[in-house]
């Protein structure tokens, strides 16, 4: 039986957590939201990030013995639900990093995790961000035949050629979280013996940051293109020395980093549902809170239902990734789907609950509106990750 009581230093996290995100993200992201160029945004948001990053909020996954905070996966569950809450572009710039370092969690060797795990612990400019780069523009999708054909494959167009010493990587990135603000990015290759991750300090020649974003919603998210031109990666930088694991790397990292954007997403939600829930309290009409009718309220209680329910679930994938050696992949894409679904059902019920007045930007949903949909289309669309559930079941698995 999963206990759902949280210790006293999970309390105390969470507690820094939704204090740094109340006092210092939830205003500036409704402010920096309005800005019109992309471009401008980091400036302005960059104090607050380095601010998150002095508490360790993006070494939360590395290991103790390497400098990091070495966090069990529901106590970072915990504070990705917080910092979202906030803003989730903010959070995102915060906390992308734990999802780039997995690939090197899982996959690097021992060697190359002393090395470069330590160099980011130590990092003494307080902005040691990674990014994990691995869509493409023509899409990463998998062939969804080849497990039942007993073979494996997906399409990766980014090449890394052997050289000498070095990889010489030609290709482009899309939809590259943190990509323009990084210091590190683990990049998704292909190699003449299979897939693989490097490991690329974002300084090196032929890193082109080529594109930032304009997006609908996550407005201080940065999301870049990268364009790799003749770029030259030594051959000590393979993540686990052995081209050809990039494909379990990624399948372990998406298991894991699943859980995260699904705690992510219930932030958001909890953020929309207090909001619906304080203005129907206030809001009279006819001489009453709006509340008071029955149609408002059952809105209201279902995304109270649809909250819990989703947090349920996210805390169990979080909860066997810590108790269990290898993440439930279908768990983790459940919740990953199940908490995309209500956050974009609950904010826009949020925006219904405030009527017209929800349309109109002096209010905050529909900024959540906007910042929601996201969630159903990043680390796979919904209906990719269906997909990938029915092969699990059609299996056996």
């Amino acid at each position: 039986m999963i206990d759902f009581s949280l210790t006293e230093e999970q309390l105390a996290i969470q507690r820094t957590a939704r204090d740094f995100a109340e006092k210092e993200m939830k205003a500036l992201g409704r402010e920096v939201d309005r800005i019109a160029d992309p471009k401008d945004v980091w400036p302005r948001v960059v104090d607050v990030v380095k601010a998150g990053l002095d508490l360790g909020y993006h070494t939360m996954a590395i290991p103790k013995e390497y400098g990091g905070e070495g966090l069990d996966h529901r106590t970072m569950g915990l504070v990705w639900e917080e910092l979202a809450a906030g803003d989730t572009g903010i959070a995102g710039n915060i906390l992308i990093s734990n999802i780039a370092w997995l690939p090197l969690i899982l996959g690097a060797t021992e060697e190359q995790k002393k090395k470069w795990f330590t160099a980011i612990c130590n990092d003494t400019s307080g902005m040691c961000i990674g990014c994990w780069s691995a869509t493409e523009p023509d899409g990463l999708a998998p062939d969804f035949d080849a497990p039942f054909e007993g073979r494996e494959s997906i399409t990766v167009q980014t090449t890394a050629k052997p050289d000498g010493d070095y990889y010489v990587i030609d290709g482009q990135k899309a939809f590259a979280t943190g990509g323009g603000i990084a210091k590190v990015c683990v990049l998704f290759a292909k190699t003449p013996d299979g897939v693989a991750h490097f490991f690329v300090p974002t300084d090196t020649p032929g890193y082109v940051v080529s594109k930032q974003e304009d997006m609908l919603g996550l407005r201080c998210l940065n999301e870049t293109h990268l364009f790799f031109d003749n770029m030259r990666v030594p051959k000590e930088n393979l993540v686990s020395g052995q081209p050809g694991n990039g494909r379990v790397e990624m399948g372990g990292t998406l298991a894991l980093s699943d859980t995260w954007v699904a705690a992510m997403a219930n932030g958001l939600t909890r953020a929309a549902y207090e909001a619906a829930l304080e203005y129907s309290r206030t809001r009279v009409l006819a001489g009453k809170p709006i509340f008071r009718l029955q149609a408002v309220s059952l809105m209201i209680a279902d995304m109270y239902v649809m909250l819990e329910a989703a947090r349920a679930i996210t805390w169990k994938s979080l909860w066997y990734n810590d108790n269990y050696p290898t993440p439930d992949e279908k768990l983790a894409m459940a919740a990953k789907i199940f908490a995309s679904d209500t956050v974009m059902k609950v904010t826009t019920d949020a925006v219904q609950v405030y009527g017209g007045a929800g349309f109109m930007k002096d209010n905050p949903v529909e900024k959540f509106m906007r910042d929601a949909k996201i969630f159903q289309i990043f680390e796979g669309t919904n209906q990719v990750l269906r997909i990938h559930i029915g092969t699990y079941l059609g299996l056996g698995m």
